[in-house]
């Protein structure tokens, strides 16, 4: 095959590691997610677990939840292999590209010159093929790439592999870890469960007030007692001392009431005013 044709071809699986690598690193964010999601689940379940309700079936959930981890934590660490620390090789920069096409047609600006003016054996140093120069060193180029990306990406599959295949046997513990978490209603906040719910805080907020209506209580009934011993005292001293009775009032003949007085105010046109009295009215 000619230099142009590999070029093409190794362009193409170069292009197709770069696709396949991008997929590979969908795949382990899959498994991120899912990694996520079951750690959700399970930490719920420890966390709620009800280990006085059937202490066997409490012990075997979470030895079944143990496994799970297990399995879990190796299937994370491939995960994290296949996600972080792989290297992968890149076609060079366009620019040093251009500079290397540069320096060929200098370098056959000079082998021109040298042979013209004499110096060194011209059969030695000669001219190159500037378009074939730089085709052949992409073609190496893209095959190197090409190759190291392939091996990387067989790699990286093969851990995220592992991974999927630890976090699906990893399912089976926690199912059956789930399948007793229901069966047996080993949840703790279950509303099917009759319990009492204990505030610390508030039960001693209510015994300070009750210590303090007891308090008061017992204030309230000593000082009633103080004041029904004062009042009994003050009925002995009222019932010792002697009544006294009044004094007759002195009367006299019975006299006749004045009448009152009748004050009547007119006015004129000249807003004078007088006074009319009884003796008006006798006349």
């Amino acid at each position: 095959m000619e230099v142009k044709e590999l070029l093409v071809v190794f362009e193409k699986m170069y292009l197709q590691e770069n696709e396949i690598k991008e997929k590979i690193t969908i795949r382990v964010q899959i498994v991120f997610t899912l990694i996520l999601a079951v750690i959700t689940v399970s930490s719920y379940m420890l966390r709620m677990l009800d280990l006085d309700r059937y202490v066997f079936v409490g012990a075997t959930i979470i030895a079944s939840l143990v496994i799970f981890f297990a399995s879990l934590g190796v299937s994370l660490n491939y995960a994290i292999r296949a996600f972080w620390g792989n290297t992968f090789k890149q076609m060079p920069p366009a620019l040093e590209v251009k500079g290397y096409c540069s320096a060929l047609v200098s370098y056959n600006e000079e082998v021109e010159k040298a042979i013209q003016e004499g110096d060194g054996d011209g059969g030695s140093v000669q001219a190159v093929d500037v378009r074939s120069e730089v085709d052949t060193y992409l073609s190496n180029a893209y095959e190197e790439c090409a190759t190291h990306n392939s091996e990387v990406n067989q790699e990286r599959s093969r851990k995220v592999h592992e991974a999927f295949k630890l976090l699906l046997c990893s399912f089976v513990p926690l199912g059956v870890a789930g399948v007793l978490f229901v069966g047996f209603d080993m949840d703790v906040s279950s509303p099917r469960k009759n319990y009492q719910v204990i505030d610390k805080y508030v039960g001693d907020q209510i015994g300070k007030v009750e210590r303090g209506i007891a308090i008061i209580a017992d204030h309230a009934e000593k000082s009633k007692g103080v004041k029904m011993s004062d009042k009994d005292k003050s009925n002995t001293d009222s019932a010792k001392q002697p009544t006294s009775t009044p004094a007759p009032i002195k009367t006299s003949g019975p006299t006749k009431p004045d009448a009152p007085r009748v004050r009547i105010v007119l006015e004129d046109d000249r807003s004078q005013s007088f006074e009319v009295n009884d003796e008006w009215r006798q006349k």
